[in-house]
């Protein structure tokens, strides 16, 4: 007799955890971006009109296409955007080029992220009110779940154009 298995026990241990990213949370002033570095300073997101958003790539990750960043920020082109990306100065360049993406990318190590934003995913999006404060997160793999994702940052930006 076999023992019961709740459906889908089979494929736990197969799945990556990623914890919810806290909402409310402010994005950190400075980042270390690789150990043994100089804290760099995020201090511009918490001073934008309307919002931002930080991407998290990994050039080594095969779901990380840059079409979906690219395609968010065209249509959203009044939010601020970064990417923090993993891999070498040559790949961020490939990509920035490829995608004609005119945002700041800062190189940098995941692992030592992980620590400090709590995020352990790519790709990933942290979505920043215009004060730093995260109001929606998420890993994404089109620019339709950016948009699921923005969806809070977006009704205050379109509510305050209806007041103009």
């Amino acid at each position: 007799m076999q023992p019961e298995r709740p459906p889908d026990d089979h494929r736990r241990f197969l799945k990556q955890y990623t914890e919810e990213y806290k909402l409310g949370t402010y994005f950190p002033e400075r980042l270390t971006l690789f150990a043994k570095s100089e804290p760099v300073s995020f201090q511009w997101l918490r001073e934008t009109e309307h919002g931002s958003v930080v991407f998290l790539m990994s050039a080594s990750c095969s779901a990380c296409s840059m079409g979906p960043v690219q395609e968010f920020a065209e249509r959203f082109g009044a939010f601020r955007s970064c990417v923090l990306f993993e891999g070498s100065v040559e790949a961020m360049e490939q990509q920035r080029e490829i995608y004609d993406l005119d945002m700041p990318f800062y190189l940098c190590d995941t692992v030592k992220l992980q620590s400090q934003l709590k995020v352990g995913a790519v790709p990933y999006a942290l979505i920043l009110n215009k004060l730093g404060q995260a109001v929606g997160a998420g890993i994404f793999n089109d620019c339709e779940k950016l948009v699921q994702l923005a969806a809070p940052l977006i009704r205050v930006y379109e509510r305050s154009l209806a007041q103009v």
